[in-house]
């Protein structure tokens, strides 16, 4: 690993040679002119290599720069989980993400807007695309400090390829469901999740719920270099609104319109009104599915029209899957079976790996699990949720029902939720129960009740 591997050593004959990552350029295409570049290069780049190669050693989904006065903190993000990384001073911390910034085809003139660019890379014979995305950041305190970027680094295998719904184990019920919708011509189907948990994945596989080769499905929007069989970006034409885009494609007798995320109100008037005559499928950022839709019905404000229009919200959340390697059986207890609602014939469950015991004779703690590196989790799987809006979910959502109420109204009609099909991955092994726990707990934890205060007796 790189220089802030735990297990960095003084005696040079005893370090492993370092694999470094490789970069190759930017997703765009555009080339980084490193010679106009020489002082950012000879500041930044070695570091790059040594930040990215340690986030891509931990396999790591991402990691962030975050500027804290005369310091950065660099945290890695490993299975959901934080692992902190290096304080770097705020000069290192700034020609990391100038040199990212400049590599991905991003301006580096530009420090005081949100830039998102992209770099192909590759690490022990594995490509990688990187998401770069910056933002402006308060400046550490002085006259002559720098203006500073809070960073964010994506990774993406490219070898790994999930473009079908079974490749992310999108259950049946949300297939079915979608590809019913999809053909309809007309209505908006919703895929929301939390950022960077793979909500654009996650909607391109529900994409290719629909058939494509039987339904003219077309794309509006910019997918970097990801793209979905048979199914082609629709080219705006200069001058042209969204409007005249979308009665070009009913004239091309498009009956499925796929788009980026939706946050801007025009965008949604627009949506709204062709999908009286098209289906359309997008992505929007949400906590789950009831989330999703009231931030729908406040971009759209109006909600009985928003409810007419609305069918479906799908949304997914990751959990981690046990560690294949280290995982221990047990046979659950009957009432517990009970409690979570699992089959009362379930004879074996799994579990997190128990800390190892320390060796009797010499008190030394065995090695940890080199396939988890001792954290008894790897990888991680989505669960899914899905809100169909009924005729008893479209008048909660008419009548202007909150997050709570279209939860409620989900809940008695029995539609698929998080834990339900979160139950499904305990049972086939890939997770445990604790983890369940720990992912839908309420934030904070359960709440204790405070006991009154002992009042002292008059002296």
């Amino acid at each position: 690993m790189g220089l802030f591997s735990k297990n960095n050593n003084d005696d040079d004959d005893s370090e492993e040679e370092i694999e470094y990552v490789l970069f190759q350029g930017a997703t765009s295409g555009k080339e980084a002119n490193l010679e106009e570049n020489q002082k950012l290069a000879a500041a930044g780049l070695p570091l790059a290599k040594e930040v990215v190669t340690d986030a891509l050693a931990l396999r790591a989904e991402m990691f962030k720069v975050e500027p804290q006065g005369p310091k950065a903190l660099v945290t890695f993000f490993v299975d959901g989980m934080k692992r902190p990384g290096p304080r770097l001073p705020i000069q290192k911390a700034n020609a990391l993400v100038q040199i990212l910034k400049l590599l991905g085809g991003g301006d580096i003139k530009v420090r005081d807007k949100p830039q998102r660019c992209g770099l192909k890379a590759e690490y022990r014979d594995l490509p990688f695309e990187l998401t770069i995305k910056t933002r402006p950041a308060p400046p550490a305190k002085g006259p002559k400090a720098p203006p500073a970027e809070q960073l964010t680094v994506v990774f993406r295998n490219t070898k790994t390829k999930r473009v079908v719904p079974e490749d992310i184990g999108m259950p049946e019920v949300v297939k079915s469901k979608v590809r019913h919708y999809g053909k309809s011509n007309s209505g908006i189907v919703l895929i929301v999740g939390p950022p960077e948990s793979g909500l654009t994945t996650t909607a391109l596989c529900a994409l290719r719920c629909v058939d494509s080769y039987m339904y003219q499905c077309y794309i509006i929007g910019d997918l970097g270099t990801r793209t979905v069989l048979n199914v082609p970006v629709f080219e705006q034409e200069e001058g042209h609104t969204l409007e005249h885009t979308f009665l070009r494609i009913q004239r091309n007798e498009g009956n499925l319109v796929y788009m980026a995320e939706l946050t801007d109100p025009a965008v949604v008037k627009d949506v709204i009104q062709g999908s009286t005559e098209m289906t359309f499928m997008s992505e929007m950022y949400a906590r789950d599915a009831a989330d999703g839709i009231t931030k729908f019905v406040e971009l759209v404000g109006n909600p009985a029209l928003a409810a007419e229009q609305l069918r479906m919200v799908v949304s997914h959340k990751l959990i981690r899957k046990l560690c294949p390697k280290c995982k221990e059986a047990f046979r659950p207890n009957p009432k517990l079976l009970a409690q979570v609602g699992l089959p009362e014939e379930t004879e074996t469950l799994y579990r997190k790996a128990r800390p190892p015991e320390p060796d009797e004779k010499t008190g030394e703690l065995p090695e940890p699990c080199r396939a988890c590196d001792g954290a008894g989790f790897r990888a991680r799987a989505a669960v899914f949720e899905m809100i169909d809006v009924t005729e008893g979910m479209k008048a909660v959502i008419a009548g202007g029902g909150d997050s709570a109420a279209i939860r409620k109204q989900a809940k008695e009609e029995k539609q698929l939720n998080f834990q339900k099909d979160a139950l499904r991955l305990v049972l086939d092994g890939s997770t445990g129960l604790d983890e369940l726990q720990r992912t839908f707990a309420p934030p904070g934890g359960p709440r204790r009740k405070k006991k009154p205060a002992r009042r002292r007796p008059p002296e």
